[in-house]
Parts: C-alpha cells; sequence; structure tokens
C-alpha cells in the first residue's frame, strides 16, 4: 500500500511536470510562430518503481534540489533496486528555466538519454 502511495504521488508529480511543458507549448508557438504539435500519447505507468531508473529535474528554483534530494533519498529506502539520476548533478547544463522551445527540446534531450523510466521535475518557489 505505501509503495503504491509513492507511486501515485511521483506520478502525480510527473503530471504536474508535463502539464507545465504542454501547457508553455502553446505560448511559445504564439511568440515564435512555430506550428502546434497534436495529441500527446502518454506511456503507460509502471506498477512498481522496483528496478526502475528515475531521473530527478531540478529547474534552478529556490529549495527546489533539497525537495528532490530528500525525495530520491526516500525512494530509494521504500523501492527496491530504484535506480536514481540527478540531472542537476549530473549534467549542471539541465540546471535552467528554459527561455524557449529550443532549449527546453535540448534538456529533454539530455534526459532522454539517460532511459528513465520516469522523470519527475521540481518547480519549487
Amino acid at each position: 500500500m505505501k509503495s503504491r502511495k509513492w507511486l501515485l504521488f511521483s506520478t502525480a508529480l510527473s503530471v504536474v511536470f508535463l502539464g507545465g511543458l504542454l501547457y508553455g507549448s502553446p505560448v511559445m508557438a504564439a511568440k515564435e510562430q512555430v506550428p502546434l504539435v497534436g495529441p500527446v500519447t502518454l506511456n503507460a505507468h509502471p506498477n512498481s518503481l522496483e528496478g526502475k531508473t528515475v531521473v530527478l529535474r531540478w529547474n534552478s528554483k529556490f529549495n527546489g534540489d533539497k525537495f528532490l534530494d530528500r525525495l530520491g533519498e526516500l525512494l530509494i529506502q521504500k523501492v527496491p533496486k530504484v535506480k536514481i539520476i540527478k540531472m542537476y548533478q549530473v549534467d549542471p547544463s539541465t540546471v535552467a528555466v528554459s527561455a524557449n522551445m529550443d532549449e527546453s527540446l535540448k534538456v529533454a534531450a539530455k534526459i532522454a538519454e539517460r532511459k528513465p523510466d520516469l522523470v519527475i521535475a521540481s518547480q519549487a518557489d
């Protein structure tokens, strides 16, 4: 039951992150005259994070790294064989609020290179 709660919590955070990306797209498209992307198909949610790779992404907002550090510690304690990758330590160039769609796509590509099963981002302020 506890692992299910953690899965739901981490899924909710992922939805918030993805929602932020999707919400930003139309705004950027209007400013830069970039064509809008059609419907997006999301991957199925894993039943468990056991043995999965979780990427933690920080955008440099105050205390977001502390939140992600603690979340990573808790996941390691609660989920057997979970692999945590802190992008803000592995690749500091990803620690930023993207100024435009090109920057967002570059950060997303760097994250995708790590082959994560789940990405959790902190938008702390």
